[in-house]
Order: C-alpha cells, then sequence, then structure tokens
C-alpha cells in the first residue's frame, strides 16, 4: 500500500472468526478506521476507498507508490462502513510523532487526526422526547464528535436546562431549579448528583477558566449522563405505560 501502509485492517475476531469492530466513542479516520458510523450511527469497522490532497507541503515526496509526488499535510479520505456500506468522508491532519508542525518534526510514527466528517451523525431520537430537548442533545452530540468539547458541554448544560424547563421549573438558576426537581422526587440523589456536574461543566464551556479546560471525557461522560437522565425520566415511563395497556 506504500504511502498508506499505516492504514491497518481490523484484527478483532467472532465466535465465526469474523471481524469485529472495535469499541471507539469517536468516528473513523484513516488510521484508525474503527468507530462510530455517521450514517447508521453503528459501531462499526471501515474500508478504505481512496484520498485527495486537502492542503499541500513545500515538499516533494521521492516515491514509486504515488502518481503525484507533492507532499500533503491534509487530505480527505473516504471510507465505507461495513455495516450500512455507505461511505464517510473525513478531512484529516497529518501528525508525525505527536506534532502536526512541521518546523517541530522530531520523527516518529504517521497517523492521521480527523478534523470534520461528513455527513454530520445521523441522530434519531425517540419520539418520546420533546423536541427542543432531543434538538439541543443533538447539537450537543455533533459537536463533540467534531471535537468542539467546550460547546458541547454549553449545549450539554443548555439540554439540562430544557429538561427541567419541561418539568415545570422555569424560574430561577439551574442550581435551585435542579434542587427543586430534586426535593420533589424528579430527580435521584444520584441523578442530582450528576446534573450538578453537567451544570458545572457547562459553566466550565462558557467562562473562560485556563484551570478548568473542558476535556474529551468530560464531554462524552456528560453526554451518556443527559442519555441516561433522558431515558429514565422520559423513554422508561413510556414504555412502561405501553406495556400496561397491552396487557389490559
Amino acid at each position: 500500500m506504500g504511502f498508506r501502509d499505516y492504514f491497518t485492517r481490523n484484527t478483532r475476531k467472532g465466535q465465526r472468526n469474523e471481524e469485529l469492530p472495535v469499541d471507539n466513542s469517536e468516528f473513523p479516520t484513516s488510521s484508525n478506521p474503527q468507530g462510530l458510523c455517521p450514517r447508521c450511527n453503528k459501531q462499526s469497522s471501515f474500508d478504505f476507498i481512496g484520498e485527495l490532497p486537502a492542503t499541500f507541503s513545500t515538499v516533494t515526496r521521492i516515491s514509486d507508490y504515488v502518481e503525484n509526488n507533492k507532499d500533503y499535510f491534509d487530505k480527505v479520505s473516504s471510507l465505507v462502513c461495513r455495516n450500512c456500506d455507505q461511505p464517510t468522508i473525513v478531512i484529516e491532519e497529518r501528525l508525525i510523532g505527536d506534532s502536526k508542525d512541521p518546523s517541530e518534526f522530531k520523527g516518529g510514527r504517521i497517523t492521521w487526526n480527523g478534523l470534520f466528517w461528513w455527513p454530520f451523525l445521523n441522530i434519531e431520537n425517540s419520539e418520546e422526547i420533546p423536541d427542543q430537548i432531543s434538538s439541543t442533545l443533538n447539537e450537543s452530540r455533533i459537536t463533540h464528535a467534531v471535537k468542539c468539547y467546550r460547546s458541547s458541554a454549553v449545549m450539554a448544560r443548555r439540554t439540562l436546562e430544557a429538561i427541567a424547563h419541561d418539568k415545570g421549573e422555569t424560574k430561577g438558576t439551574l442550581a435551585n431549579r435542579l434542587e427543586s426537581l430534586t426535593k420533589k422526587g424528579v430527580l435521584s440523589p444520584a441523578l442530582s448528583d450528576w446534573a450538578k456536574e453537567v451544570r458545572l461543566i457547562g459553566n466550565s464551556g462558557a467562562h473562560f477558566d485556563p484551570l478548568e479546560e473542558v476535556t474529551q471525557d468530560d464531554s462524552n461522560q456528560i453526554i451518556v449522563f443527559i442519555e441516561e437522565l433522558i431515558k429514565y425520566l422520559y423513554i422508561m415511563p413510556s414504555e412502561l405505560d405501553k406495556r400496561r395497556k397491552k396487557a389490559t
């Protein structure tokens, strides 16, 4: 494969010796062709179709494996999901070791870091979730997917505000509204504690503080919590109601 030797296929096997996708909460790249598919929203492995340069460097490569010897440090890659058989396009930047700045290259393995994906994540929320809550949560997911973790945290906090509003708490600070929901029994103590974390991390995303940066793990964890909270408050009661109606 020459220039793309760093692209490796998945070697994780199932009971029938079939290839299984490696768990990856992020979208796939040519360096890591496993992860969440933006089209089918499933964990999958991906096949590499091809690539095109996005930004040329001033270096000329000498190689028998490529038609265009211009070196490039940004590229557009096309990967096909093995689950839905549809392509995903990703814009990637080249890293040599841990550096993307050519002036700082000190050697190391070449990898490609994803910057933007097309299409955006195809998110289907349950019809039981109010539209304002659903759309705000989707925005938090999308900004997380494109690595805008501060923005994702802010939208997760906004989702929490939308939930509080939907549950009748429309006045006061978010902290006071969450406290009121806890006193009413809408939020259990454990859910209340996690809701406070979402509020605090969302505040960190909205207000500049070099000592309180929002990390990828922060963003991912609060999205997972919001999803579980929505499941607890909206989806599970609806499913239980449907089950009881079916039984009568």
